[in-house]
């Protein structure tokens, strides 16, 4: 499992990045503070719930997303398990399997470029989810998806727009 501190080092550095979103991750800041001063989660199942997520562009400037039934497309999310040592590493883990291949990072773009929070799925209970988003760049001949997988490329201007807004702040060009 990824440390606390490890999440913790993520989080502060991120909102040192975008202070105007401190309010909106104070929750899970808080919990995280929790966390490191027992050594243990003492929340009873209430804590935050942290995934990671790529943010896979092709280079037509399409989000790899996955579509589910009648809900429409997501981003994909894995939440954290054991075997990774850093957010990062699952959110790349996590492009790999869906098919993903010789993706890499831009330069300045090694650390999340979002942080979203939200209300966890039904599931979870009443709890909130923070995705920790990394931008990721592939070319999409070099993804191999199963046949009937529910990978599918939607262009980054129709996706959420504050993500679009984000990630196109560090696309420079076209990938070639």
């Amino acid at each position: 499992m990824i440390e606390t501190a490890v999440v913790a080092r993520a989080v502060s550095e991120y909102m040192h990045r975008c202070p105007g979103e401190s309010l909106a991750l104070a929750p899970l800041w808080q919990t995280l503070k929790q966390h490191a001063k027992a050594g243990t989660c003492n929340h009873r199942g209430t804590c935050p719930i942290v995934t990671a997520s790529p943010i896979v562009v092709n280079e037509s400037h399409e989000v790899l997303m996955l579509r589910g039934g009648r809900s429409p497309a997501r981003l994909p999310e894995a939440r954290l398990t054991d075997g990774f040592a850093t957010l990062s590493e699952a959110a790349f883990n996590l492009a790999r399997a869906l098919g993903v291949e010789r993706m890499w990072t831009q330069p300045g773009c090694e650390d999340p470029i979002q942080l979203d929070t939200a209300r966890a799925d039904v599931q979870d209970g009443d709890r909130m989810r923070v995705a920790v988003r990394y931008l990721v760049r592939t070319q999409a001949a070099l993804c191999h998806f199963a046949p009937g997988a529910p990978q599918v490329w939607i262009p980054l201007a129709q996706v959420d727009i504050e993500l679009a807004r984000r990630a196109g702040a560090f696309m420079v060009e076209k990938v070639s």
